[in-house]
């Protein structure tokens, strides 16, 4: 199984601001990564002029030449297509972890990396208990982006403690860490995880678009950090 990783928003504590108040991460999980680069590749020479329209900050595109897909760059419009144009076939399957930052615990936030790391645990011990992650060879690419090189250290041998060694629920993890302009399908766990984000920072503008990948068997759960505790 590979898993794409990438996030939307802040780990922080100061969440006076609405944009601080959540911070996401999207685990994009598919077994034909090569499928997903066609589809990419049709993707943006279908769009390409209009994904040059709108990055208005030049994040997409350098020299007029056409760099990576950046979802904070996309506007409402390109959302739905993209959602559209990617949610037609069953290449791939989401997780969204939300972590409210207003209830994370105080301590939370004192490491972030290893904060980070550690709700990467849970979730993936989550995909694991509903039988989601059923291989027992995970192929696991994350954004590098604000990502310490001890840090990625940290994860891998976290992973590889607590499943391979304590709870026997993989037999090999290999896990690297992307440029995002390197990596097509990062891209698009960027793009869908900053989906998610926008949809809470604007009340539930892309909440169609949310329930139809869950519909659809695209998103298979909104994981919440803290946990809610019935």
């Amino acid at each position: 199984m590979y898993i794409y990783i990438d996030e939307s928003g802040s780990m922080t504590h100061e969440t006076t601001l609405k944009r601080n108040k959540s911070f996401i991460i999207c685990l994009l999980l598919t077994d034909n990564p090569d499928k997903l680069k066609k589809i990419y590749k049709r993707f943006v020479a279908k769009y390409l002029i209009e994904l040059k329209s709108i990055d208005i900050d030049s994040k997409m595109f350098k020299d007029n030449d056409f760099v990576e897909l950046k979802g904070c760059c996309f506007t409402s419009e390109m959302k739905r297509k993209f959602v559209d144009y990617f949610c037609k076939n069953d290449w791939f399957k989401l997780l969204y972890i939300n972590i409210d930052n207003e209830k994370a615990e105080n301590n939370f936030y004192k490491n972030k990396a290893r904060a980070f790391n550690y709700v990467l645990k849970l979730a993936f011990e989550h995909l694991n208990n509903i039988s989601v992650l059923t291989d027992r060879v995970w192929y696991i690419q994350v954004d590098e982006r604000n990502v310490k090189t001890d840090a990625r250290y940290n994860l891998e041998e976290l992973f590889m403690t607590e499943f391979i060694t304590g709870r026997n629920i993989a037999d090999n993890i290999q896990i690297q860490y992307f440029d995002s302009s390197n990596n097509k399908i990062i891209q698009l766990s960027d793009v869908f995880s900053n989906l998610f984000y926008s949809n809470i920072m604007t009340d539930g503008v892309y909440e169609s678009e949310i329930q139809y990948m869950i519909d659809n068997g695209y998103l298979i759960k909104v994981f919440k950090y803290p946990p809610i505790y019935a």
